[in-house]
């Protein structure tokens, strides 16, 4: 059955901006604060690693890429003062499997460059301990 113009029109005036998405949810803001702390941590920006970003808000959180400027632009302003472990803090009442999957992200971030450096090996370290998540589970094969 196809949709008629009434229901796209009212799909078009009930969707949510990718902002309004990240703001409702603490948990996606503070995944989000934390990819952005791990392409940052060496002290410079990289295209590859921003890429790495935009890939994974896509596939995994729905935010279309021409719409993540302004996701970053919120996270800016609302996460200015927040530390990497305050964000992690959201993380408590989570699934395990969340959790791991955080820790997949930012590697895939950090590695994204071809450059694990120092400074982003030591936040996903810290990140993994604060969750409770050891190299061993971080590793294992998904089922």
């Amino acid at each position: 059955m196809s949709e008629s113009i009434f229901d796209r029109i009212s799909e078009f005036f009930t969707a949510k901006s990718a902002v309004q998405k990240v703001a409702e949810d603490p948990v996606l803001t503070a995944e989000l604060l934390l990819l952005l702390h791990v392409a940052l941590a060496d002290g410079k920006t990289d295209k590859t690693e921003y890429g790495a970003i935009l890939g994974i808000a896509e596939t995994d959180f729905g935010i279309p890429r021409d719409e993540f400027a302004e996701v970053a632009e919120y996270l800016k302003d609302f996460g200015y003062e927040t530390t990497s472990k305050q964000a992690v803090l959201a993380f408590a009442d989570v699934p395990f499997e969340r959790k791991v999957q955080l820790l997949r992200h930012l590697l895939t971030i950090a590695n994204a460059d071809n450059d694990l450096d120092p400074k982003e090996a030591n936040l996903i370290r810290t990140t993994a301990e604060l969750l409770g998540v050891t190299p061993e589970e971080l590793h294992k094969k998904r089922g």
